[in-house]
């Protein structure tokens, strides 16, 4: 086997590679939906708050009734966040009453 090999081995994606911005504003949890071309399936998803120190943190949840609780994972400003994830499992973001945010998302096929 050539080197090559053992180095596609080690990275986590193979087919596709999106940045996507996410804008956020109020408590009401937004879906996140895949942005990945020809089905791919996701292998990987990271989460970057862009948001200025003015916004307050962003939150990620997988239900739709996620509040600011222990069922939601802060997303603290300026921070980069490795989140686990599936292909059929659903992922919402938002942010406290009244702040708005700005994510970009990192979806690895």
């Amino acid at each position: 086997m050539s080197i090559d090999y053992y180095l596609r081995l080690m990275v986590q994606g193979d087919k596709e590679g999106k940045i996507t911005t996410v804008p956020l504003s109020g408590i009401t949890p937004t879906l996140f939906s895949s942005q990945l071309a020809n089905g791919q399936t996701r292998k990987r998803l990271s989460v970057y708050n862009n948001s200025n120190t003015a916004s307050g943190e962003s939150y990620y949840s997988y239900s739709a009734a996620a509040t600011v609780s222990a069922s939601s994972m802060a997303i603290p400003v300026g921070s980069m966040l490795q989140i686990p994830v599936s292909s059929d499992i659903p992922v919402y973001f938002f942010c406290k009453s009244g702040e708005k945010a700005d994510l970009r998302v990192e979806e690895i096929a």
